[in-house]
């Protein structure tokens, strides 16, 4: 289990990150399609600020406004978003739309209608372009790999080492990779190779100087070092 969560533990990573983001999305579209909805459907009138209510810590202003039902009474609505400095002020007038079936849920014009939308909008942009992006990355990575164990070019490169990846750590340990090198004669370049990750030192059971390695012939940066020679790591 320990072993399998650290080889997908970037795609265990993206995709916590894709959840969140997409819960932020939706909840950005909710409160979006909610606002909407109320300002199509709903009653509308104008209403007036009576008071401003300071939110726990003292530092933020909500509105209190008080507006006419279709019915003749007056009818007070708190609103839920807090800001500094207030967006609204005590005798202040204010679009609002109603639900007839329900007061209590208002839409106002103003910061009221596009502050929680725009907060998880950011958020689901941040979480969303993070989770999913790595995840189209990783899925990508794969297919280029499976795509090179059947048609990518072997060739033989000269091992130069291992190290440690240390850009990459689960529960604060960083794999290994196998390092090598290999010159395509036909362009004059020198390309360097790592391997995946492997979660044990392999230094002792590499003995030949040359891994062999599959690469896109048509672009030799594309690659796979195999190390299929390497015992698999227990559980």
């Amino acid at each position: 289990m320990a072993y399998w969560f650290r080889n997908n533990f970037l795609l265990f990573f993206f995709g916590i990150f894709a959840f969140i983001g997409t819960i932020m999305g939706i909840v950005a579209l909710w409160n979006w399609i909610d606002y909407a909805r109320l300002t199509n459907e709903g009653i509308h009138t104008q209403g007036e600020v009576v008071e401003m209510i300071r939110n726990s810590d003292g530092g933020s202003l909500a509105p209190v406004v008080e507006f006419r039902l279709k019915s003749g009474e007056m009818h007070q609505y708190q609103s839920n978003i807090y800001s500094s400095p207030p967006s609204y002020h005590v005798g202040e007038r204010v679009e609002v739309w109603y639900n007839p079936a329900n007061p209590d849920e208002v839409a106002l014009e103003g910061i009221d209608s596009w502050l929680f939308p725009l907060i998880f909008g950011i958020f689901f942009l941040v979480f969303g372009g993070i989770g999913y992006g790595g995840l189209i990355y990783q899925i990508l990575k794969k297919r280029n790999i499976q795509w090179l164990q059947y048609h990518g070019q072997a060739i033989e490169a000269d091992f130069t080492g291992v190290g440690l990846d240390t850009s990459f750590k689960v529960n604060g340990s960083s794999p290994y990779v196998v390092e090598c090198q290999w010159l395509d004669r036909s362009t004059n370049k020198m390309y360097q190779y790592k391997s995946r990750h492997i979660w044990y030192d392999p230094s002792n059971l590499i003995q030949q100087k040359t891994i062999r390695v599959l690469i896109d012939p048509n672009n030799p940066g594309l690659y796979d070092v195999d190390i299929s020679f390497l015992p698999e790591q227990g559980n």
